[in-house]
């Protein structure tokens, strides 16, 4: 098995245990951590939170059973792991644990999150080496000018895509618990829960299209729909407090898509046939 995609593999393992591991630990110490996270305060919030917490857990073991075994034979075997057939299997796991991660409680340890999700990262880096070098390679095996064009304008797509992918992602608003007076407060928790329920999904359809394809999708449904729930969980939140990663994130994400995201769109269409579909 090549080294490189080996180490795709490691990178998505690391994720799927740090991730598993740091949830888990939410879910066991929380109860009488966090001040008004705990579970023992009593808020409605935390209810909520650690019932998401919890299925998601249950969710990514079941799915982890299904994709971490082939995984491990192939990182200490040199049997071929078949990205194509478990793409997908793949994918919906880190989403299921995704979900999770999405909930802020009170033993979150975010710096353990963030080193899962940066291995998340580094497996969509590598999934960009591996299309840059195919492309290049099939360039060269054609020999046309027609067929080295596309090879650059694939590689480009790709390493375009992965700087959107993450974006995208750090755009997606963690649910956090708020003190506004009612009925704000119940329509915030609303609109935050929802932004959870509707983005994770989104990020997992593009990035399964990212690891089958290399391009992930350029579609303008997907930035206007973080653009709607994300900015509704900042406006909604201002006068309370603001979150100032979310607008940030959402901010570079829009002004990324309008700079380069459409540019790829339209080379895609012209150029690499059944990448956009």
């Amino acid at each position: 098995m090549k080294l490189l995609s080996k180490f795709k593999l490691i990178s998505l393992i690391l994720y799927f245990l740090i991730l598993f591991a740091e949830r888990l630990l939410a879910v066991i110490l929380s109860w009488n951590h966090g001040g008004e996270y705990a579970l023992i305060s009593g808020n409605v919030f935390n209810y909520i939170a650690y019932g998401i917490t919890a299925v998601s857990l249950v969710a990514g073991v079941v799915m982890m059973i299904i994709v971490l075994p082939k995984m491990f034979a192939s990182v200490f075997t040199s049997r071929e792991y078949d990205y194509r057939a478990n793409n997908r299997k793949v994918v919906m796991a880190a989403m299921a644990i995704l979900y999770g991660g999405m909930m802020h409680t009170g033993f979150t340890i975010a710096p353990v999150q963030f080193v899962a999700y940066g291995f998340l990262i580094l497996s969509m880096a590598i999934r960009t080496i591996e299309c840059c070098r195919e492309a290049k390679r099939l360039a060269k095996e054609s020999g046309s000018e027609v067929a080295a064009s596309k090879a650059k304008t694939l590689s480009f797509a790709s390493i375009v895509s992965v700087i959107y992918l993450t974006l995208l992602a750090m755009a997606v608003p963690v649910s956090y618990i708020s003190f506004q007076d009612m009925p704000m407060r119940a329509i915030f928790f609303a609109v935050e829960f929802a932004a959870v329920f509707v983005l994770v999904p989104v990020f997992g359809i593009m990035l399964y299209r990212f690891y089958d394809t290399g391009v992930t999708s350029f579609s303008f449904v997907y930035p206007a729909l973080a653009l709607l729930f994300s900015g509704a969980t900042v406006v909604l939140k201002w006068r309370e407090e603001i979150n100032w990663f979310v607008l940030i994130f959402l901010t570079l994400t829009i002004v990324f898509y309008a700079s380069f995201g459409l540019i790829v769109r339209g080379k895609i269409r012209k150029s690499i046939v059944g990448t956009e579909r």
